[in-house]
């Protein structure tokens, strides 16, 4: 009998919303919540690209835990818009920098699958640059060739940097069983 009590008083309570009060996870009713004003920010401010002059990750960063290790990443795109590309290779590019100009080991491979293997096209690609400047920083690029099939594109085709993995999703696998740090930009 005291069990079904103390059953109906714990269900009248949670019911009622008193458990949120007593445990102070909630705001009294009577309190009133200020909300932050919220201010966009001014066209200069956007426009205004900001430059890092030295690295940021200093050997004291994460209590010097990154200082002995080999830093393994492997990126993934998947996406056919060529605006989300550009992003997964510029923070590729930021990673590189922090690690190039630290006294670190790093190995980072690039995986492109699906519609996003057209990025590593020849032809009129404005992501060359990037891509060979990338390269020769140590950054590994693969093509899913199942990918490349379905959208008819030869080997030929390919920037001559990138290698062309048998499958993308298996390539990230691979990659993660081997002890990288899976990224989706």
């Amino acid at each position: 009998m005291k069990r079904l009590v103390k059953l109906l008083i714990l269900l009248i309570i949670v019911t009622t919303g008193g458990s949120l009060l007593l445990t102070g996870c909630a705001k009294k009713p009577s309190e009133k919540v200020a909300t932050p004003a919220v201010t966009k920010p001014s066209t200069a401010a956007v426009k205004k690209k900001i430059e890092i002059k030295k690295p940021l990750l200093t050997p004291a960063s994460y209590n010097g835990f990154f200082n002995n290790k080999v830093i393994k990443v492997v990126f993934q795109v998947s996406s056919p818009n060529p605006k989300k590309w550009k992003v997964a290779l510029l923070n590729m590019n930021d990673i590189i920098w922090e690690l190039h100009y630290n006294p670190k080991r790093y190995k980072v491979v690039f995986v492109a699958y699906g519609p996003a293997v057209k990025m590593f096209l020849k032809k009129d690609n404005k992501l060359t640059p990037l891509i060979e400047k990338l390269y020769k920083h140590k950054v590994k690029f693969e093509s899913c060739h199942v990918a490349m099939i379905k959208l008819g594109i030869k080997s030929d085709e390919i920037l001559p940097v990138v290698h062309i993995t048998p499958d993308g999703f298996f390539a990230i696998l691979h990659y993660e069983m081997m002890g990288y740090s899976y990224i989706k930009p």
